[in-house]
């Protein structure tokens, strides 16, 4: 998640988070679907340590599928643990984005991560500690797992890696697409949700047949920066510049937080309303399909560098 959004509160729980639970659960799943024997064995006596991930996959147990089924099923749940955080997410709420300014580009993302407290720095911190099974002392290393497997997912998310001077697309206004009304809810929730609906049951299966001739170039991300600015890419094409009527891009850096849209956000954002279907159709939902999958992949080739040897 990106970060708490206001007018996401009153919406059921599990529905106010990026991707929404159900996004960050198919990241995982994919991703324990292409781990190595060792990586799947490392990462789930990790995760069994944790009683709030340990869960039972739909296999009888003893049979050929009980172990990665219920590796699934717990990968599944830390998935979307660092979005539930009994207490909500206090000091980690920033480590789940970075904020590019649209008008600067990736460049720039050293700049907008100061003291590494962002999805670039901690993806990389605990890629660093898992290796060494070195913990930071703030957090036992099963949960440490638990927040690399759902950063995957986020850093994945276009509006993750960017902000117009509108914390990441919350400040700009949706119609058509209710009841989300902004656009990092659109690309959260609303799109995920009409990619669910599209491809039904057999979606991750679908993506596997789709981009199996892609998977190993995607693996070969070339470091969480790269991910970041692919991301930030993505997000300058495929969801600023599809938005319909266009929005300005602001020529400076504006840190905006969601609830405080109102007061910080420019005027000039704020008054366009983005028509969410004509601005968003089956290619954003095509994109989706892409980042989830991606996400997936790329999370397993995380945890079988960590633990393949």
């Amino acid at each position: 998640m990106r970060r708490t959004i206001v007018a996401l509160l009153l919406l059921a729980p599990g529905q106010a988070w990026c991707w929404g639970d159900e996004g960050h659960q198919t990241v995982a799943r994919i991703a324990a679907a292409h781990l190595t024997d060792r990586a799947r064995q490392a990462v789930a006596n990790l995760l069994k340590q944790d009683a709030g991930f340990a869960a039972m996959g739909a296999a009888p147990p003893g049979t050929a599928d009980a172990l990665a089924d219920t590796l699934a099923a717990a990968m599944a749940r830390a998935a979307i643990w660092p979005d539930h955080m009994p207490g909500g997410k206090g000091a980690t709420a920033p480590w789940h984005y970075i904020d590019i300014g649209l008008f600067e580009g990736p460049s720039h993302i050293a700049e907008r991560c100061p003291a590494k407290n962002c999805i670039v720095g901690k993806m990389q911190e605990y890629l660093v500690n898992l290796k060494q099974h070195r913990p930071d002392g703030a957090w036992p290393e099963s949960k440490e797992l638990a927040f690399l497997i759902h950063f995957a997912g986020d850093i994945h998310q276009p509006l993750h890696c960017v902000s117009d001077a509108d914390a990441g697309g919350n400040c700009v206004n949706v119609v058509g697409f209710e009841p989300m009304h902004n656009l990092h809810a659109v690309w959260d929730i609303t799109l995920v949700n009409k990619l669910m609906a599209r491809d039904g049951p057999g979606m991750i299966s679908g993506m596997e047949s789709r981009f199996r001739g892609k998977m190993r170039r995607w693996q070969d991300y070339g470091g969480i920066d790269k991910i970041a600015a692919e991301s930030f890419d993505l997000a300058k094409s495929q969801v600023y510049g599809k938005a319909r009527p266009r929005l300005p891009v602001i020529p400076e850096f504006i840190d905006v937080q969601p609830r405080n849209c109102a007061t910080e956000a420019p005027e000039s954002l704020r008054e366009v309303k983005v028509d969410g279907p004509r601005s968003y159709g089956a290619k954003s939902v095509d994109v989706v399909r892409m980042q989830l999958y991606k996400g997936g992949v790329r999370l397993a080739a995380m945890l079988n560098a960590i633990y393949g040897n």
